[in-house]
């Protein structure tokens, strides 16, 4: 299996996060998927550096608590199962 470091997320990759965790200010807080047979696939928006270290927001609202920058990401692919698929979880309907 291979991971991504938090540092080397860019825009638009789909990696594959845990479930809700917590809130911060409101917002709904993941972390990480420990294996490729658990989580759901996010699209990253942007990945910002602050005091504590890299925060990760994704397009569904979500973002991470900050992390080490080399924490490592599941990055989503077709085999990962079904359910997964990168476009899956950005297609709209219409």
């Amino acid at each position: 299996m291979t991971t991504v470091p938090t540092n080397a997320l860019a825009a638009g990759e789909a990696v594959l996060t845990g479930d809700v965790v917590g809130t911060d200010f409101g917002l709904p807080l993941v972390r990480p998927a420990r294996s490729g047979r658990e989580g759901r696939v996010r699209v990253v928006r942007a990945r910002c550096r602050t005091s504590g270290g890299v925060v990760v927001w994704f397009t569904d609202g979500t973002k991470t608590p900050p992390l080490h920058g080399r924490t490592g990401w599941v990055p989503a692919d077709a085999s990962a199962g079904p359910g997964t698929h990168p476009g899956a979880a950005t297609r709209r309907g219409g």
